[in-house]
């Protein structure tokens, strides 16, 4: 497949440099995107799903789903690639193949933030694009010149991170989710990375970790795919002596990335993302469409995530919209008529009643309310969302039960069911 194109890289990372400091009016942001719009239309024109579009004004195009592009797969890339054939290569990928399935072209599969793993495909183009602008709006100016050591844990490695390493001087140290604790813990010890990318709960577990005794400590620490509330990030904080940072990344895309300030911007200079309101709230659905992307085109794509833009400007100067961390997802909010309560509000209900780091989960439905936890903290448990029902004008049981189920793959604390 050759070696990544640094020279693309570079050019990525250089963009992503000067977008950062130059967008810094909407209206600027909107004549790049537009300018961005106007070249996709050929890449439009070779895509099934919406070829008789092409050229039309974004609002003429349908919102779609991660579950309807999933679902017509094949009418939703410019290659004319099979779900079936692109599927075999993500599989190879995670058995250590190279997941290629056409000369330059991988494939692979993605737990994001949105459901059942997605599967995805890119270019050599697209990969050189998507790593010069990840590590433009992560890494410090001088990661592209001088060494870094990378730990990233996630469900299982890729074809893009072994890009990054032929990008620049990074080395890099593959965490499985299953590995146990201890042994994560050994293994970062002796790496010493200087930045490591997890899941909450797999920051949470190294935080109790290290409480115990392991002497590992990180330079920095991002994390993304599941909630984290702020009194767990703060106790994070406190105990590795590195605040972590939200990434905003998912099968859909780098959607957005922190500042220097640690507010999580979304990637509006590659993206466009429209907002839709969720009734009851001052949270939306992003609605997005991504304007690089050229062999599997997402336009108008809608996900789940419940974002909630920041209530006062932030001070890094750049007018890409600033939100705060996802905190869950639409059918994770709690609705009785009228009344919503989302899940932001009942992390920090519990978490105010509970020792940091320690698990728990709520769920709720039409009848009440069931919260699980540790068998000492249960009814502490049970009476914050009691206190937070009341607040709320809701009269429902909540009922408590003990040593909660581990999570099979992703972290949801708060979640609603109609059953």
């Amino acid at each position: 497949m050759g070696a990544v194109d640094r020279p693309a890289v570079l050019r990525a990372w250089l963009d992503a440099r000067w977008t950062g400091s130059r967008l810094t009016t909407r209206a600027a942001i909107e004549a790049r995107q537009a300018r961005l719009w106007a070249d996709l239309t050929p890449t439009l024109a070779r895509t099934p799903a919406v070829a008789e579009l092409a050229g039309q004004p974004l609002d003429a195009f349908p919102i779609t789903t991660p579950n309807d592009v999933r679902a017509d797969f094949d009418r939703w890339n410019t290659l004319g690639l099979t779900r079936a054939e692109t599927e075999a290569a993500a599989h190879a990928a995670e058995q250590g193949g190279t997941g290629e399935v056409r000369p330059g072209v991988v494939a692979g599969f993605s737990s994001g933030s949105s459901g059942p793993p997605g599967l995805f495909v890119s270019g050599k183009a697209e990969r050189a694009a998507y790593l010069g602008h990840m590590i433009a709006r992560l890494m410090p100016k001088s990661a592209l010149f001088r060494k870094k050591r990378i730990a990233l844990s996630l469900r299982a490695t890729s074809k893009l991170y072994s890009d990054v390493s032929g990008a620049g001087p990074f080395r890099f140290l593959f965490l499985g989710l299953d590995m146990p604790t201890a042994e994560k813990l050994d293994r970062l010890d002796a790496f010493a990375p200087h930045v490591l990318i997890a899941p909450a709960h797999v920051l949470s577990e190294l935080t109790h970790g290290v409480e115990t005794g392991a002497p590992w400590r990180p330079a920095r620490l991002f994390w993304g795919a599941e909630p984290m509330g702020e009194t767990e990030r703060d106790w994070i904080e406190a105990t590795l002596e590195s605040r972590p940072a939200p990434i905003y990344q998912a099968t859909e895309g780098f959607i957005g990335a922190p500042c220097v300030h640690g507010a999580l911007h979304l990637n509006e200079d590659v993206l466009i993302i429209e907002r839709e309101p969720v009734p009851g709230t001052n949270r939306f659905l992003p609605v997005i469409t991504d304007l690089r992307r050229v062999t599997q085109p997402m336009i108008r794509m809608r996900l789940p995530d419940l974002l909630e833009p920041l209530s006062t400007p932030c001070p890094c100067g750049t007018a890409r919209l600033a939100v705060r961390p996802v905190e869950g997802r639409l059918e994770d909010l709690w609705r009785w008529g009228e009344t919503v309560i989302p899940p932001r509000a009942v992390d920090e209900a519990v978490s105010a009643v509970l020792p940091p780091g320690e698990d728990w989960r709520a769920v709720a439905g039409p009848a009440g309310v069931r919260v699980e936890a540790a068998a000492d903290s249960m009814e502490a448990v049970a009476g914050a969302i009691r206190a937070l029902l009341a607040d709320k004008g809701i009269d429902l049981p909540v009922t408590a039960r003990s040593a909660p189920e581990p999570f099979a793959v992703k972290r949801r604390r708060v979640r609603w069911s109609d059953g």
